[in-house]
């Protein structure tokens, strides 16, 4: 299975990264704001508005940041009828506090690239994007909603090292991070390495964890091919992190029930599983064999993600997609709740942006 990179290096100082009519519409990353307009890019992007006319060309006249806030909640509400305790984490996106329902319906949030990686790893993240993202979290942490924020310091994405620069890098993260009532950790981008950053290794909770209790994390998606799973699971369990953020799923399918049971009693830590809401995923159950010819694409599924290959923007506002998403003993949330997970973390919560 391919890791996930979460998080894209072009971003707007709001938002995110923009690969269908954003793109169209002329948006740009962090690395050309305040380019001033000229010929040239106009022509560029009069060459981009034609390769992209085909994305979203039949779109209906929606409140696309509302239909993912409605999408959320319906998620929230779902979940916590099949399970009044099950946790909703969405990562990114923090300006959505302030929308009706919003605050109440999730338990937490994850932020990426706070102070490194908004511009590339191992980059500070610039001062007026921490800035803004700091007091919109405030609002999460204020109401009692745990605030994970997950930098990316490091030169290499798949291999952590520890220069004397990184460490420093490390240590800016965390202390920030901890200064605002955050909850910090630092991994590699591809998020395929168990990292414990020297001098912030997690001591083990004497207590039962608590969501309020929740002092270290760790966010890791998937394993090299030269760990095995249950090695995996087991470095996972021997770490003494309070909460996992982790694939339902590796290599070798779905973790049982067993499995996540056994992880749960060993570690004591509160288990979230990613899921993806805003894009459709190629190496996951529900893709068709047919889908991989554009040809039989159901009209839902856009274009790919050019950062990330195999991952498809789709219309997460229609109906065929959230079915795929939780509503039947076959969904995914269905899937994730039924292995025993505490809660689930959605991703691409920021796939509204790229339909405005």
């Amino acid at each position: 299975m391919p890791t996930r990179n979460t998080s894209r290096n072009t971003r707007t100082p709001s938002g995110y990264s923009h690969y269908c009519s954003g793109l169209a519409s002329g948006s740009q990353g962090n690395n050309t704001r305040n380019t001033p307009t000229s010929l040239p890019h106009l022509l560029v992007t009069g060459l981009i508005l034609v390769f992209f006319s085909g994305c979203g060309g039949d779109l209906p006249d929606l409140d696309f940041r509302q239909e993912m806030i409605d999408f959320v909640l319906e998620i929230s509400a779902y979940a916590k009828a099949k399970d009044s305790v099950f946790l909703i984490f969405p990562q990114n996106n923090p300006d959505l506090w302030i929308e009706e329902g919003y605050l109440d319906a999730v338990d937490g949030i994850g932020q990426e690239d706070i102070y490194y990686g908004y511009d590339g790893d191992g980059v500070a993240t610039p001062e007026d994007v921490t800035s803004e993202w700091e007091q919109e979290l405030g609002h999460f942490r204020d109401a009692g909603k745990p605030v994970l924020t997950v930098d990316y310091p490091f030169d290499d994405e798949e291999i952590p090292s520890f220069t004397s620069e990184i460490r420093a890098r490390i240590d800016d993260a965390y202390t920030r991070s901890k200064a605002k009532g955050f909850i910090p950790y630092c991994a590699v981008r591809e998020l395929i390495h168990l990292t414990t950053n020297p001098g912030h290794e997690p001591t083990q909770n004497p207590e039962p964890v608590t969501l309020d209790s929740v002092t270290e994390y760790i966010y890791v998606l998937q394993h090299k091919e030269t760990l095995s799973r249950e090695k995996y699971l087991d470095s996972l369990a021997f770490l003494g992190f309070d909460l996992i953020v982790m694939d339902y799923e590796d290599e070798g399918g779905p973790y049982t029930q067993g499995e996540i049971a056994g992880l749960k009693q060993e570690s004591g830590a509160i288990l979230l599983a990613y899921m993806s809401i805003g894009e459709a995923e190629d190496y996951r159950f529900y893709w068709k064999d047919e889908w991989n010819k554009k040809s039989n694409r159901p009209d839902w599924i856009e274009g790919e993600n050019p950062d990330w290959k195999g991952n498809y923007l789709v219309h997460y506002w229609e109906d065929e997609w959230k079915q795929i998403i939780f509503g039947t003993d076959s969904s995914y949330l269905d899937a994730i709740i039924s292995q025993g997970f505490d809660g689930v973390y959605l991703d691409k919560i920021d796939s509204y942006e790229d339909y405005e």
